[in-house]
């Protein structure tokens, strides 16, 4: 008898497995939803007491709209987006027009979280889009003296992101470092983030090295391809469920400490000077990580 998967159901049953682990312990609707939509990549905030839903203030100004088509199990016929340079600046004169009522408050009861079809809609990219999401204005956040103002960079449109990479690449983006493309990884193939600029992309390394390794029991392989910025995940084994879980472990890590470490890129930055602007990458991660431990040493003094 063969036991060949076809590869929908496959991908339908590691959703199922998925969803099933990121919402163990939660019963209550707003908790599943939460965590459902969180891992779908949504910066959400959750009212413990009253269970109320809404997108964090972190949150792209049209991931209310996406948000809204995501109540239709045939959301995919909907959406019809341009994909490229899709920056919005939040201080544009018209923010207050595109503020979107899921600011305030999401309905949970709309959403059919229950339905394991649904589920698999979600969570399975079918949207077109192109291979890359690209933001050509982007660019501009790759170079030495936009990385050391430590300017808000644009924010990053749910919809612009396959699913299973959408939560680490909002969260990446949450804490001032901006990215240029990504993926969630297909046919055998690494999940990756490209950065723009080496600056962004050994700054994240230094956080993950420094941050966040220290903090979880990672499984993954996380490799640092310097020939575009890339770094690029992937599970020993091949287990795309293992790989998933770990991405939302990492991405959860970094948007739950998010202040710390906007604040420890802006002391960081602080420090930084002409000298380190030329410097090899080898060079500029040790200052990164010198500068760093040196940041959660203040950090640790003041509690």
């Amino acid at each position: 008898m063969s036991n060949y998967i076809p590869g929908e159901q496959m991908e339908a049953s590691i959703i199922e497995k998925f969803v099933e682990k990121i919402t163990r312990g939660r019963k209550e609707r707003p908790d599943r939803f939460y965590e459902i939509f969180s891992a779908r990549g949504f910066l959400l905030d959750l009212d413990g007491s009253s269970g109320k839903v809404r997108l964090s203030e972190n949150s792209h100004a049209e991931d209310g709209e996406f948000l809204e088509m995501l109540q239709n199990i045939h959301y995919k016929k909907m959406c019809n987006k341009p994909h490229q340079d899709s920056i919005f600046h939040q201080n544009n004169m018209d923010a207050i027009q595109r503020y979107h009522p899921y600011f305030e408050n999401i309905n949970t009861q709309l959403y059919d979280i229950g339905n394991s079809q649904y589920l698999t809609e979600l969570f399975t990219h079918e949207i077109p889009v192109d291979l890359f999401r690209l933001n050509w204005e982007r660019d501009q956040y790759g170079k030495f003296d936009q990385f050391k103002e430590c300017e808000d960079i644009p924010r990053i449109r749910v919809y612009d992101l396959e699913p299973f990479i959408a939560r680490l690449v909002k969260a990446v983006s949450s804490v001032g470092i901006s990215t240029w493309s990504s993926c969630e990884g297909h046919w055998g193939e690494p999940a990756y983030i490209v950065f723009d600029g080496k600056y962004h992309r050994l700054w994240f390394q230094t956080i993950f090295n420094k941050f966040i390794r220290k903090k979880l029991n990672l499984v993954c392989e996380w490799e640092w391809l310097g020939w575009d910025e890339r770094c690029s995940i992937s599970s020993p084994s091949g287990d795309l469920l293992q790989l998933y879980l770990e991405i939302q472990d990492v991405a959860r890590l970094i948007y739950d400490n998010r202040d710390f470490l906007r604040n420890s890129k802006k002391q960081v930055c602080s420090l930084l000077t002409d000298k380190h602007k030329n410097m090899n990458k080898k060079e500029l991660l040790n200052v990164f990580a010198r500068y760093f431990e040196e940041s959660l040493l203040r950090c640790s003094s003041s509690q």
